[in-house]
């Protein structure tokens, strides 16, 4: 966990909620506390433009978008297999009221691009060595297609190359690109006209979608998006069809836990966290996720014995601690009072101690996590 925070922040991020969600969202917001750390009016501004850019290709959204301030960027990036597009507000209408109104749709097409073009490589695999970080040859390339993109999507929008090329006019610059991660400006404006051109010209595009079926991934995206409505039964029934093309979509049956624990359906919500767990028995939420749907079903015992394997996978996340603690507290409490015990000053002094201890104990340990982690980026 260590190395990953220390990549997080250092690492290049290829750029320019549900009720009970133990991740994709709450990942989403991390991921935007730490690119804050290193614009369009309205989310749903957001959402409109990006379905624009994914109806020129016959795409499906198979990405999170989630608004993130304080970048003055957006970012396209990867983390347990979710991908999320970031993008601050105040940095999109900065660049529309100095540019035009096709430059915010510039901006994000070019993210979706790396998304589509396969850049954004997953933080976590990166943080476990799994592969190894882009070269600045291929990040400098990487750009050049995903401009490349985002100029083949804004002709087809309707935009002329003028408007498609203004936002690179104005963030971009014609230095030596030799250390860079993008390319100089000159470079990044022929990649959106060789984009531009080939959608004016049709010709077939790479990345154009030549079939009407959905993809296991697309189901999944998808049911994301009615789950974040409060659709919870057609979030389901995306999340079964990506399970169906794909029996070994881990986060799939996650993400089903966590629909059918917003309907109550508890006992089906642990099928899918345990079916998660089977497939990636270090999936840390999944076992917290669990627990929290076995205490809704007064099974303690078996609860905080979730809970436990999820501090051991991740020994510093206070909420778990919290969650273990206070139904530690309750089996204390039920115990006592099955004995025939009243409820006096005393015992509820000892049930207090043991709630504290649970909670002194993950301070202890976050506030040594945090202090190692800025120690070594000093």
């Amino acid at each position: 966990m260590k190395k990953l925070m220390i990549l997080l922040l250092l690492f290049p991020i290829i750029s320019i909620g549900q009720t009970l969600d133990y991740g994709n969202s709450i990942d989403a917001a991390k991921l935007c506390v730490v690119v804050q750390d290193n614009s369009f009016s309205t989310n749903k501004d957001a959402d409109i433009a990006l379905n624009k850019i994914l109806s020129v290709i016959g795409a499906s959204k198979r990405f999170v978008i989630q608004p993130c301030g304080n970048i003055s960027n957006a970012v396209a990036v990867s983390y347990k297999g979710i991908r999320y597009i970031l993008y601050d507000n105040e940095f999109m209408s900065e660049i529309a009221n100095k540019t035009n109104t096709w430059s915010n749709t510039a901006i994000l097409a070019h993210e979706v691009g790396h998304h589509i073009n396969g850049h954004s490589v997953d933080v976590l695999l990166l943080s476990s060595d799994v592969v190894k970080p882009t070269s600045l040859v291929d990040n400098r390339q990487q750009e050049l297609e995903a401009d490349e993109f985002s100029g083949f999507i804004l002709a087809k929008l309707g935009a002329t190359l003028t408007q498609a090329s203004e936002a690179i006019n104005l963030l971009a610059n014609d230095e030596d690109d030799s250390f860079s991660t993008h390319p100089s400006k000159s470079k990044r404006l022929n990649a959106i006209k060789i984009g531009f051109n080939n959608a004016m010209g049709n010709k077939p595009v790479k990345f154009e979608k030549t079939s009407t079926t959905l993809t296991a991934e697309e189901y999944f995206y998808r049911g994301f998006d009615k789950n974040s409505r409060k659709d919870y039964y057609g979030a389901i029934s995306d999340y079964t069809k990506a399970i169906e093309l794909n029996p070994n979509f881990v986060n799939a049956y996650y993400n089903r836990g966590n629909a059918k624990g917003n309907l109550n359906d508890n006992h089906g919500a642990i099928s899918d966290f345990t079916k998660a767990i089977e497939l990636n028995p270090n999936f840390v939420t999944a076992y917290f996720a669990r627990g929290y749907a076995k205490g809704n079903l007064n099974d303690y015992h078996s609860a905080i014995s979730d809970y436990t394997k999820a501090i051991e996978l991740n020994p510093n996340d206070a909420k778990t601690y919290h969650y273990r603690g206070a139904l530690s507290i309750l089996m204390w409490n039920l115990m006592w009072l099955s004995s025939g015990n009243e409820l006096t000053i005393e015992s509820y002094s000892t049930w207090l101690i043991i709630f504290n201890r649970s909670l002194t104990e993950a301070f202890i340990k976050i506030k040594w996590f945090w202090s190692s982690t800025l120690s070594s980026l000093l």
